[in-house]
């Protein structure tokens, strides 16, 4: 059964109904689509198990902000209150009184900032066992005619239009400090700066660094190429574009020559241009000059809290700039890796920062 979102905000009872029913229905959230059955009920969890074709691990809950603590010992409250409701997912200890379907020790909460979730939890009263509407381990159903044609033992489906979106972020709150299990929608740095100090990242996840400069031949590619050298691979990625460059350039000579002699190499570099998609997939921007992150500004205005000038990096300067050495001798070049050095190594030591071992 497929039913329109402006029904559904009128039907709370009847989509109530179903879930009561032991049903599975699909909902719009502020992210993608999910699967939901009622969290407290064993049967309904297990057939959501069985449609999901997945292996007995835990769903995500979505309830009230209300019941939390109900269901959870509540830890890192100002987290919580910034961010929820939202596309963030706190994991938080069990409380020992309360029993879920497949919930050991700890519990993913999530309220989503969307008013059809909002109606249904405050008209239903429990607890949603909630996960993304796709089977597991295939791309997330972004349409509700997708997941009519996709999903079989979905008994209802709430169309709220085609959702593009990340996931969740998610947050194990039961650490100190927390540990990013999963990334999405909330940037790691906009955590940071809620909670006053860097979080951890999961031993899975790695930390990605956009360095940008006009033509992607020399400044941008030459922090990229010397950062590698001062960072682990096996948790950070590194890339560079420029905000006008033509793909597929090699970069400058003397970048190369600069690179080298710091221990690195961009022989195989190719200059690409500034996307949006680069920009989503980083979690640090660094920019050489105010005109880079303008631009950046103009493309995504949500990026500002992980956008920076690179000499700005932990720095209470304002607006210094990384001159532009194109065009100029090997010396100017030089001059321009001497002068970034430092806030490289800054940086490296902060992301090696968030991969030490967690401590409770």
């Amino acid at each position: 059964m497929l039913i329109k979102l402006n029904e559904a905000l009128k039907s709370i009872d009847r989509i109530a109904q179903v879930l009561h029913s032991k049903g599975i229905i699909a909902i719009p959230t502020d992210t993608i689509y999910g699967l939901a059955v009622d969290g407290t009920d064993v049967m309904a969890v297990e057939k959501l198990v069985n449609v999901k074709r997945r292996e007995d691990k835990p769903f995500t809950f979505f309830m009230k902000k209300s019941v939390i603590e109900k269901f959870a010992v509540v830890t890192k409250k100002k987290i919580i209150d910034f961010f929820v409701p939202g596309p963030l997912t706190i994991i938080l200890r069990r409380r020992s009184s309360v029993d879920l379907p497949l919930v050991a020790e700890k519990i993913g909460i999530r309220i989503p900032h969307h008013d059809f979730v909002l109606k249904l939890l405050d008209g239903y009263g429990d607890p949603l066992a909630v996960t993304s509407a796709n089977i597991s381990g295939k791309p997330h159903l972004a349409s509700p005619y997708d997941i009519v044609e996709h999903l079989t033992g979905v008994d209802l489906v709430v169309d709220g239009g085609v959702l593009y979106s990340e996931p969740s972020t998610v947050l194990d709150l039961t650490m100190t400090p927390p540990v990013l299990m999963r990334k999405g929608v909330v940037p790691i740095l906009a955590i940071e700066k809620v909670y006053g100090r860097k979080v951890r990242l999961g031993t899975l996840l790695k930390f990605n660094v956009l360095f940008v400069c006009s033509g992607n031949t020399c400044r941008s590619p030459m922090a990229e190429g010397i950062f590698r050298t001062l960072v682990n691979r096996r948790y950070c990625e590194v890339q560079s574009a420029g905000t006008i460059a033509m793909g597929g350039l090699m970069a400058a000579h003397y970048a190369k020559q600069v690179v080298s002699e710091y221990g690195g190499s961009i022989d195989h570099h190719r200059t690409k241009p500034l996307d949006r998609e680069l920009i989503d997939w980083a979690d640090l921007i660094l920019a050489m000059e105010y005109k880079h992150y303008e631009t950046i500004m103009e493309m995504d205005r949500e990026a500002a809290v992980k956008t920076f000038l690179l000499m700005e990096y932990r720095r209470k300067t304002k607006y210094t700039e990384v001159p532009d050495p194109v065009g100029r001798d090997l010396a100017a070049y030089q001059r321009a890796a001497i002068k970034m050095m430092p806030t490289l190594k800054n940086v490296a030591r902060d992301i090696e920062e968030r991969f030490r071992r967690t401590h409770r």
